[in-house]
């Protein structure tokens, strides 16, 4: 009104400046948003926790027109967001890679990409969703145990230590020629190399190994777990059960698993790749829950082991619990070994003593050599029994969890 009553040139000027200004803003920000393309390619097959996922994303413009200053947020769960702000001319593609450290097992939701367009005033917002939502699977961290062993139970095979077996083995003692029906995976080529005929290797019980299938009893009952996030008997309890799992398939043992947290879960022993997968990825989901105690889950397994099986059992439940669950499955001839959680170490400002060595537990009629594994221990060394198993350390092991 004031233009149109004075009529002056610079007040009619500004007048259009006022109105171009948020027009051309608004028209930028829509054309900017327009004929994008853009999606995630994740480049680490697979995830597991303590490894680096690493991620590709890319942008492109499919348009005439510059796209200034564009704000890509990909928007993943459980590892947030990651952000950029990229220019592309007309028809660029802009490529960029994401690392994330992978410190929780589960699901991993990934693939979106949310672009905002602003005006250079930053007057207007607009903002497109790219890509595809895809998941993937972050399985629990595995260490190798060289040095775990435990006993076989009390079948056919009791009072049995040592000599051949036609199941793959960490020691090999010797070699022979090959016979119709010996696997593939037995032949030892530099000898076959060297007598100009087929040789196969001969392979020893490991000692003190099983001699039948080796179950894994995971006692994730809610009401007896502590501490929170990766510092948890959960997360450890998890981290243990799948590196003994791994370490016995591995070593050609057919292997079991029974679970019990928000549900309770069984898998019957199998050795191999498969069963490894399966498992791990049971144990990538698995949460604590009040599915089973762990003298519950100890008689459903003890009806499906077979004389000579040997059983770990991972728990931080109290010592009378285990010691119960432990005399059930040997009661069913299983050889068994406890892995005890400590949860008091786990507690928020716990300093629990760290006594060195293998620390026992006492059950009815026998004593039972027990691995114990406090917050911040090293896995591989404390579940090593070379490392392990002075008289001092077990009465000071004793001592320390016992009531």
């Amino acid at each position: 009104m004031f233009a149109l009553a004075t009529g002056s040139v610079t007040v009619q000027r500004l007048l259009l400046a006022l109105l171009a200004v948020p027009l051309f803003g608004y028209v930028s920000s829509v054309l900017a948003a327009r004929k994008l393309e853009g999606g995630v390619r994740r480049i680490t097959p697979f995830l597991q926790v303590g490894e680096t996922l690493v991620e590709e994303l890319h942008l492109r413009s499919l348009h005439w027109w510059p796209k200034l200053l564009l704000e890509a947020d990909h928007r993943t769960t459980p590892f947030g967001s990651s952000g950029r702000v990229v220019t592309l001319w007309p028809y660029q593609t802009a490529t960029w890679t994401v690392e994330k450290h992978c410190e929780r097992r589960g699901v991993y939701e990934y693939g979106e990409i949310e672009v905002t367009a602003r005006d250079p005033l930053g007057l207007f917002t607009r903002s497109v969703g790219l890509g595809k939502r895809e998941t993937a699977l972050v399985y629990p961290a595995t260490f190798d145990l060289p040095g775990f062993f435990v006993p076989a139970g009390q079948g056919f095979t009791e009072g049995a230590n040592e000599g051949r077996t036609f199941m793959l083995s960490p020691v090999a003692g010797g070699i022979r020629e090959y016979v119709p029906g010996d696997g593939m995976g037995h032949i030892h080529w530099p000898a076959t190399a060297r007598a100009r005929k087929l040789m196969v290797k001969l392979f020893d019980r490991e000692p003190s190994g099983p001699f039948d299938a080796v179950w894994v009893l995971l006692d994730l009952h809610s009401d007896v777990q502590a501490g929170s996030g990766t510092e948890s008997t959960v997360e450890y309890g998890v981290t243990v059960a799948a590196s003994i799992i791994k370490r016995f398939i591995d070593g050609g043992m057919p292997v079991g698993l029974t679970v019990a947290g928000e549900e309770q879960l069984t898998f019957k022993p199998a050795s191999g790749v498969t069963q490894l997968g399966r498992t791990l990825e049971a144990l990538a989901l698995i949460q604590p829950g009040r599915a089973a105690s762990l003298t519950e889950m100890a008689a459903a397994t003890a009806e499906e082991i077979a004389g000579g099986s040997s059983v770990v059992i991972v728990s931080p439940s109290p010592l009378d619990l285990v010691s119960a669950a432990a005399t059930k499955l040997q009661a069913a001839g299983a050889g068994v070994v406890p892995v005890l959680l400590d949860p008091a170490s786990f507690e928020d400002g716990a300093r629990a003593e760290r006594p060195d060595g293998i620390e026992q537990i006492r059950v009815p009629g026998a004593a039972i050599e027990a691995y114990v594994v406090h917050r911040g221990d090293e896995i591989p060394q404390r579940l090593d029994h070379r490392l392990h198993g002075s008289p001092g350390a077990v009465e000071a092991g004793l001592a320390s969890i016992l009531p």
